[in-house]
């Protein structure tokens, strides 16, 4: 019973506010310039692109004279930019027997196994604690 005179009551709220919403003077145009919905972001953005032209014209300029550049000159990073990425040097063959023989060493000490759980997942196992960390971590490999 409640229900009949509160659907009566919003229906009777929405007819007068569109009635009111209809009946409303046009606000008159502003005489010269409004400055209500800048809130400062033109004069932030002018300065902005100024300090993005004196970085570029001092790295030109660096380059131009063959100084070497500041670190924030010399970084080119932008997301989904064409930043490349410099893979190490090769190994030597010095450096690939060290490795070979440290790997050998940790495969001896640590002794991996493969083990797969109840859940169905694999998981390594160790003989000693701490074979997790090292930098020869064979997990799931071969």
């Amino acid at each position: 019973m409640r229900i009949i005179p509160a659907v009566l009551l919003l229906i009777a709220a929405g007819i007068s506010t569109a009635s009111a919403q209809g009946a409303a003077a046009p606000a008159p145009a502003p005489k010269g310039p409004s400055f209500d919905m800048d809130h400062g972001n033109a004069a932030a953005a002018a300065a902005a692109a100024k300090a993005r032209a004196a970085e570029a014209k001092a790295k030109a300029d660096a380059i131009r004279l063959g100084r070497p550049l500041t670190p924030s000159q010399s970084t080119d990073f932008g997301v989904n930019g064409g930043g490349v990425v410099r893979l190490a040097p090769p190994l030597t063959p010095e450096q690939q027997k060290a490795d070979a023989e440290a790997r050998a060493a940790w495969q001896a000490r640590c002794r991996p196994t493969v083990v797969t759980d109840r859940e169905g997942l694999r998981r390594t196992q160790y003989a000693e604690p701490g074979c997790d960390l090292s930098r020869f971590n064979t997990a799931g490999g071969a």
